[in-house]
């Protein structure tokens, strides 16, 4: 048995709502976060009785980030109207609250701040751990991962990701805090004052600012970097204050350096927003675009073909099962090529679009059936859209032909008798299982959509 299977299998085996059965049901999530608290209090409070000497101060810090922990859940809940859980933030308000304790006590706050820290790796990943379980925090659709069915969307799971193989994201955080408060425990009798606190915020900061690029669900952004991205910078950046301020290097060098690494994060946030496909792909004026042509298009039997001003292939045809109906494809260049992107293209064009009726094809393709009622103004549905298309794209080649086939047989566009005597050269075909563009089609452009079949 080859790794990745190997691996899926024993993923696939990890989702549960609950732990236990019958009577004994205890909920899953739940369980994991009390577990790991509980495993956080005894690293918190052995270190700092080791470290700093007084088992009253470290109960009474650990009680203060307890009570924020689920004061500020109480909170956010308010605010938004959700019950949604950020790490970061959590993060954030129990190290304020446990310095304000430590600060009101009278008692030192570093030594106390690396204890704090240790325990929260251990309570972090535990946490992870429960996110794994359940299916929130989820990463992208991956040949690589896990799969949650039917049961676990009975537990709180959006239906369109029942079914999707997604990156075990939660699993790959969960390891590296692990790995975290294990290095900072290993460190701690060498280490000054402060210097692991430091580690634990400079080494989850750069961590969790990678594995954000890994995630599926749906992440507020602010100049193309999620707010969970903008918190690690800023987290990153206190953790410099924090120990280079402590060593009173504050020199010429020490501001170029700074100065240079905030160019460089200028630099990088204006290379993603010119580079980004997407803000081309998804504009207004180009969303409309590939509305209108398939819109205006008329019934016929060979397909029309546009070319968009963003250098989308956009070719329509009619199934002759369905005259009002209309089969769309939609080709992106080179360098466009995210499924996610595309996805969102066709749901903003046509809102409600059905996944059941749309494949995404090797080479950039994406193949879709519209109706004259997607034409009407609806709610695109692009995250359900996208995961859908995902899920289908990662089942097995034959598969996924053996589906499609008929449909594809009844839906491809049929040549009329004149195109038939004039060869397979001059013909304008779409096999829509394979995903092949003839190069006779009007106003084709082999750039464009001539690399379909490779």
């Amino acid at each position: 048995m080859s790794s990745v299977p190997f691996l899926n299998a024993k993923l696939d085996r990890l989702p549960r709502v609950v732990f236990g059965r019958h009577a004994r049901e205890v909920p899953a999530f739940r369980s994991l976060g009390i577990a790991g608290y509980y495993l956080a209090l005894v690293v918190m409070v052995g270190v700092s009785v080791l470290r700093a000497g007084s088992l009253l101060v470290a109960l009474a810090v650990s009680a203060a980030c307890a009570l924020s922990f689920f004061g500020w859940a109480l909170i956010r809940r308010a605010v938004t109207g959700r019950e949604t859980l950020v790490l970061l933030e959590h993060v954030w308000i129990a190290e304020a609250c446990a310095a304000a304790t430590l600060h009101a006590m009278g008692a030192p706050i570093l030594p106390y701040l690396d204890a704090v820290s240790l325990g929260l790796t251990f309570f972090l990943a535990s946490g992870r751990l429960g996110c794994l379980v359940v299916g929130c925090c989820h990463g992208r659709p991956s040949s690589v991962g896990i799969v949650y069915d039917a049961s676990i969307a009975e537990g709180g799971l959006p239906e369109h990701l029942v079914g999707v193989r997604l990156f075990p994201v939660q699993l790959l955080e969960a390891t590296g805090l692990v790995a975290i408060g294990l290095v900072g425990l290993v460190g701690l009798p060498f280490a000054a004052e402060g210097r692991v606190f430091a580690w634990f915020l400079a080494s989850y900061a750069v961590f969790r600012f990678g594995l954000e690029g890994l995630r599926g669900d749906e992440r507020p952004t602010f100049l193309t970097f999620s707010a969970s991205r903008w918190m690690a910078i800023a987290e990153l950046a206190f953790a410099v204050v924090l120990v280079d301020g402590a060593a009173g290097a504050r020199d010429a060098r020490m501001l170029a350096a700074a100065a240079c690494l905030v160019a460089l994060l200028a630099l990088v946030l204006v290379y993603r927003i010119v580079a980004d496909p997407t803000r081309v792909l998804l504009a207004p004026a180009h969303v409309a675009e590939v509305r209108d042509f398939v819109a205006s298009a008329e019934r016929s039997d060979a397909p029309r073909l546009h070319r968009t001003s963003a250098g989308v292939s956009v070719v329509v045809s009619t199934p002759r099962d369905a005259p009002s109906d209309r089969l769309v494809s939609l080709h992106v260049p080179r360098g466009q090529r995210d499924l996610q992107a595309v996805c969102a293209l066709a749901a903003r064009a046509f809102p409600g679009l059905s996944p059941d009726h749309t494949r995404w094809i090797e080479g950039g393709l994406l193949v879709t059936r519209v109706t004259s009622r997607l034409l009407a103004d609806d709610r695109p549905r692009e995250r359900a859209l996208y995961f859908r298309v995902a899920r289908d794209a990662q089942r097995a080649p034959e598969d996924a032909l053996a589906e499609a086939a008929p449909r594809a047989e009844d839906d491809r566009p049929r040549a009329t008798p004149e195109q038939g005597r004039q060869g397979p050269s001059s013909r304008s075909e779409i096999d829509f299982r394979r995903g092949r563009f003839s190069s006779a089609s009007p106003g084709f452009d082999a750039e464009a959509g001539g690399d379909a079949q490779r």
